[in-house]
């Protein structure tokens, strides 16, 4: 609706100032018009009755817009919790600002693109499939789900083989994780507004740690079948892979995590 609201609302005024237009070039004909003369079209057409068909069909239309708009945001969420869902205790326990979750959004479509879209398509419509009969889904089922460990293992190796050149790669990161915006992507078609704060996110040695660190060590203590799995759908194994990737982190280790 945040995208495609405004524009239908630019459409619909467009079209009475049409009217509005019509009904002055009508008027000029039979002579010069006056400004009270001009008021008076106005008023007429605020409350005549042949615009209420095109109000009643507008209203329809933005209700319409926003129930998609919600169907889109809710289908992009399954691949957002999946993305975050090994920090939610450290989220839950306030070492690491929500507000980081976009800018996380951010990196990942940086590294993906479009590629995002199908992902969160994909992983909206795993979802689906194991909603319970009253529509509730139960996220940690969601989570176990092989097809759902497959989509998250290919998010994190491309987001661990990002940080080959890991200064580099940390000191655009930093920069993109204190970012504050004021408009959260979520796809390329729903963002969330928030005000602006005018200051940098938290996001320091500490934050990086923390955050990486809650994403990727997870992977060094799969089972026997997940590290198979991680094997098959990213060609890495996650010992190594992941273990590469954490040595270099622990640099930023903080003395209290």
């Amino acid at each position: 609706m945040i995208n495609r609201g405004p524009d239908y609302l630019r459409q619909m005024v467009n079209k009475v100032l049409d009217a509005m237009l019509q009904g002055v070039v009508a008027q000029a004909k039979k002579g010069p018009l006056t400004p009270e003369q001009v008021a008076r079209l106005i008023e007429a057409m605020k409350s005549a009755p042949d615009y209420d068909h095109f109000y009643r069909a507008s209203y329809a239309a933005l209700l319409k817009l926003d129930e998609d708009d919600q169907k889109r945001g809710a289908r992009i969420n399954a691949f957002g919790r999946l993305l975050v869902h090994p920090l939610d205790t450290l989220f839950a326990e306030n070492k690491l600002d929500r507000r980081l979750i976009g800018n996380f959004f951010f990196f990942v479509r940086s590294l993906f693109g479009d590629e995002v879209d199908a992902m969160a398509e994909e992983a909206a419509a795993i979802a689906d499939t194991l909603r319970e009969a009253d529509g509730n889904l139960e996220w940690p089922r969601f989570y176990a789900d092989t097809r759902v460990k497959q989509i998250y293992f290919r998010v994190i190796v491309r987001l661990m083989r990002a940080f080959r050149s890991f200064d580099a790669r940390r000191d655009w990161t930093m920069k993109v994780m204190q970012h504050d915006p004021t408009a959260v992507g979520l796809s390329s078609t729903v963002y969330i507004e928030r005000p602006f704060e005018g200051q940098p996110l938290p996001f320091g040695d500490r934050e990086f740690y923390l955050f990486f660190s809650g994403l990727v060590r997870p992977l060094v203590k799969l089972s026997v079948e997940d590290a198979k799995l991680f094997q098959e759908t990213t060609g890495e194994k996650a010992l190594h892979v992941a273990g590469n990737f954490l040595e270099r982190l622990d640099e930023y280790r903080p003395k209290v995590a």
